[in-house]
């Protein structure tokens, strides 16, 4: 146990759980132990997995577990945060695409989100490929593993946001600041394009193999099939939106 930690924990050694559970349970109690509401941001996984006595795999995906709970999001580029509560700072939930696109002047005009991102993922596929930390490649995995297991559990809900997840990570991992600010406005309405092809059982398996394959050729190290990978995801995607891409 590190004993230098500016927060407390009590360890709860009862029960027999997996050590993601445990990892879970644990980060659970310390956010209740010290009282940390809605919008405070978590320590660093390093610092978690050190206090909490965890490997940093084990951390990374307890984080992911509890954000398909909903107890916590994970914000690229800034850190984990409490969900909810009453804090100064809460989490903002994504504007609905309807919202979005009549803000945005795209009504009619829904085959342009996938253009947008069929011009822009398989640059940053590329880029990740290239600029990636294994840590980063290490969480974008972890993501990919927990969608799997949510399909097995027909946890439809839980598989959306780690889509999501995904692809914000995507976007984080290609460390160019300028590709993460100039994405930050679209989040919104990215999340629910992610959404609308998943409303059928069907599209979810595609969608794991795509994102198997990406994760592939990016662990490989190979920019040029990461971008392609994230093409042929990207038509898939727009595929069982019902949208044909002119690409």
């Amino acid at each position: 146990m590190n004993s230098s930690a500016l927060f407390t924990y009590q360890k709860n050694t009862g029960g027999r759980m997996s050590r993601t559970d445990e990892a879970v349970e644990a980060i659970t109690s310390m956010i209740m132990d010290n009282g940390w509401g809605g919008g405070y941001k978590l320590p660093s996984q390093r610092s978690l997995a050190e206090t909490l006595e965890f490997s940093r795999p084990t951390v990374r995906e307890a984080l992911v577990a509890m954000e398909t709970l909903g107890s916590v999001v994970i914000q690229p580029g800034k850190g984990v945060f409490v969900s909810g509560g009453h804090s100064a700072t809460p989490v903002v939930k994504p504007p609905s695409l309807e919202r979005m696109v009549e803000r945005s002047g795209l009504s009619g005009h829904g085959s342009q989100m996938y253009q947008f991102r069929y011009a822009i993922e398989p640059a940053i596929a590329s880029l990740v490929a290239l600029n990636a930390t294994e840590a980063q490649i290490a969480d974008m995995t972890v993501v990919v593993e927990a969608m799997v297991r949510a399909i097995e559990k027909e946890d439809f809900v839980g598989f959306f946001k780690l889509d999501f997840t995904f692809h914000s990570q995507m976007i984080e991992a290609a460390n160019n600041r300028f590709f993460i600010e100039a994405m930050a406005p679209f989040l919104g309405l990215f999340f629910e394009s992610q959404k609308i092809p998943q409303t059928e059982d069907s599209g979810v398996k595609e969608t794991v193999d795509e994102h198997e394959m990406i994760m592939k050729c990016i662990a490989e190290r190979k920019s040029v099939e990461a971008r392609k990978a994230m093409e042929e995801h990207v038509r898939g995607v727009a595929r069982r939106a019902g949208v044909r891409l002119l690409v």
